[in-house]
């Protein structure tokens, strides 16, 4: 499977993930709660960290190319 993360993509979901990692091990969450924060946590963990997510695919949504703004030769001397 390719990668179809972007690296804006990548680093929210391990930010997420990470506080979701948290918040079930300093025990904020219920039972059932905490299971599915968990969970959701490692997914979006791993998915990050390969840069690869099966729901993307299915979706067919790849955020690895974005488009890049023109710019001028004047745009970047700063006129």
């Amino acid at each position: 499977m390719t990668k179809n993360l972007g690296s804006e993509d990548r680093v929210v979901r391990i930010v997420v993930g990470i506080a979701l990692a948290v918040l079930v091990y300093l025990g904020v969450l219920d039972r059932i709660a905490a299971i599915i924060a968990g969970v959701v946590a490692a997914y979006l963990i791993i998915t990050g960290v390969l840069a690869r997510c099966i729901l993307y695919r299915l979706a067919d949504i790849d955020t690895t190319v974005q488009e890049q703004p023109y710019s001028t030769t004047d745009d970047r001397a700063g006129f």
